[in-house]
């Protein structure tokens, strides 16, 4: 695989965790990335905030015939050393699991006791556009979950874990080991990991300008059509906001 990812630090990772997805999605609109929000994949634990470093895991359809092949072979031996468990070892603090399950919703790619070692390997959460096994139980451990469904099936009879930080889908977008993935009430947005250091301070500058705006036709009683797209009088609005702060 060709490295392309660059290791975003903890720091920048904090400082995401106010930014807005629909403000990223616009700034990285601009730079011609425009699949970048995932389809199909929601909060299971609303009101939770995720930032982290893609992990990720590629499921494949099962096949009888090639089960010991997907989920043992180069793994060693026994269901302990399956692809899935090495995508949850490899978890650090700051990191989170994204796994490609086809857009299968409601197919299970873990349940409570796997996704357990998330919260003991202090990850930042878990994404997948399959499903996720009593998501209702993970949703208790206090990290964010972002599924397809939550399901009371396992997975096995439908697919199979089979690498780890590789490219992969997820809800339709392309995600690179080490990606920053960016997840809200409005679902998840990634951004390339060498794009985080360019865009975050115009993230934030929008992100001001947007609520000058509010404060400003708030108090003012008129329309913000008057201030879009940014313009010479949004940018006084904007320093006008900056200075009452």
């Amino acid at each position: 695989m060709v490295d392309v990812a660059v290791r975003v630090s903890a720091d920048l990772l904090k400082k995401y965790e106010t930014v807005s997805n629909a403000t990223v999605l616009s700034e990285l609109s601009k730079r011609g990335y425009f699949k970048v929000f995932m389809k199909g994949v929601h909060s299971l634990a609303p009101g939770r905030r995720l930032v982290g470093r893609a992990v990720t895991l590629r499921y494949l359809p099962s096949r009888p015939d090639l089960q010991e092949h997907v989920t043992r072979g180069g793994h060693g031996e026994g269901f302990n050393e399956t692809p899935r468990w090495d995508a949850l070892e490899a978890l650090t603090p700051g990191d989170c699991l994204v796994a490609d399950c086809m857009g299968e919703g409601m197919t299970s790619t873990g349940g409570d006791v796997v996704f357990s070692r998330i919260l003991s390997q202090k990850a930042a959460g878990l994404v997948t556009d399959g499903g996720v096994r009593d998501g209702h139980k993970v949703a208790q451990y206090g990290y964010p979950v972002y599924g397809g469904g939550s399901t009371p099936t396992i997975g096995e009879p439908n697919v199979l874990p089979y690498e780890v930080n590789e490219p992969v889908q997820c809800g339709g977008v392309l995600v690179w080991p080490g990606d920053v993935i960016l997840g809200d009430e409005d679902g998840v947005v990634v951004l390339p990991s060498q794009l985080a250091e360019e865009i975050y301070e115009e993230c934030v500058h929008h992100d001001d300008v947007e609520a000058a705006i509010l404060w400003h036709t708030q108090k003012e009683g008129i329309s913000p059509k008057f201030f879009y797209p940014f313009n010479e009088e949004t940018e006084k609005i904007h320093a006008e906001w900056k200075a009452q702060r």
